[in-house]
């Protein structure tokens, strides 16, 4: 539809993110309002859409309160009474919490823009950085595989990557953190795919068609169903590229804990990237087309 057409669906996981939320919204907002017409024209020539309608871009932020115990709910409704321009803020609420993965597709299948960003509640990638160099991104790649038929956007998906960050960022990491990123980067390589170099980065651009293919086959709820996405788009032969973006570390990160928790969360990860590869491959996940 024209309204979809015109739509930037912004899908943001949230659990206990009061304190973060407000911050990353004022920025985003105040950048949107800033460079309408310029998003608009990248979303436009990105779904090869140029000069179908008049309208400025509109966005719909889908905030998903992942069962948080703060005052992530009330933070968003506050937000969504002074919006303007035509944007939206919708609040799905979570009962329990069920994992950044279960969020971002939860909100994926309800939202309702042709293009689809995942973007973290910390703000930690700089949005007029990242914005601009996905949506270029995603138009080569929309142009690569437009068929016949042009008014279907195809499936196509940008992750944003911090690999370009990574030679100054293991400057400051801890030992164990470092063995644990080239440990994890291995592991991905190894049993998920060779193409993206950083698959956890929180900041991806979907096409309407890619979010619906890659988020109605996912199954894991959890940190690592990021890989678990690139795997579903490489079968079902999703174009996927990486786009570097600007990143910088946020006060509060949720993997911010001990030697001995996040050595845990790793070997959690490990896990479900194991379980993923032995599931496809024997067939026991089998992929809506």
């Amino acid at each position: 539809s024209e309204q979809a057409e015109n739509t930037l669906s912004l899908i943001i996981p949230a659990y206990n993110e009061a304190e973060r939320l407000p911050i990353m919204l004022n920025a985003t907002l105040e950048y949107l309002d800033t460079n309408r017409k310029e998003i608009t024209e990248l979303c436009r020539t990105a779904a090869d859409q140029k000069g179908h309608s008049s309208e400025l871009v509109r966005c719909e932020f889908i905030i998903v309160n992942d069962g948080s115990t703060d005052d992530t709910e009330k933070v968003t409704r506050k937000y969504a009474a002074k919006v303007k321009n035509g944007d939206t803020v919708k609040l799905i609420s979570m009962h329990k919490n069920c994992g950044k993965g279960g969020a971002v597709k939860m909100g994926m299948l309800v939202s309702s823009g042709q293009l689809c960003l995942m973007v973290d509640a910390d703000g930690a990638t700089d949005i007029s950085d990242g914005l601009p160099k996905l949506l270029k991104d995603i138009k080569v790649l929309v142009n690569q595989n437009r068929s016949i038929d042009s008014s279907f956007l195809p499936p196509a998906a940008v992750f944003g990557s911090r690999a370009h960050l990574e030679e100054e960022s293991t400057a400051s990491r801890s030992r164990i953190r470092t063995f644990l990123m080239h440990a994890f980067h291995f592991f991905v390589k190894t049993l998920c795919s060779a193409r993206i170099k950083d698959t956890q980065c929180g900041f991806k651009l979907f096409t309407r068609s890619a979010a619906v293919l890659l988020f109605t086959n996912l199954h894991l709820r959890r940190w690592a169903f990021d890989t678990e996405a690139l795997v579903i788009a490489e079968k079902l032969n999703v174009s996927v590229t990486e786009a570097g973006v600007i990143w910088n570390e946020v006060d509060g990160s949720k993997l911010d804990v001990g030697k001995v928790t996040l050595a845990m969360v790793s070997m959690g990860m490990l896990r479900d990237m194991i379980c993923v590869r032995a599931c496809y491959f024997l067939g026991i996940w089998k992929l809506k087309r």
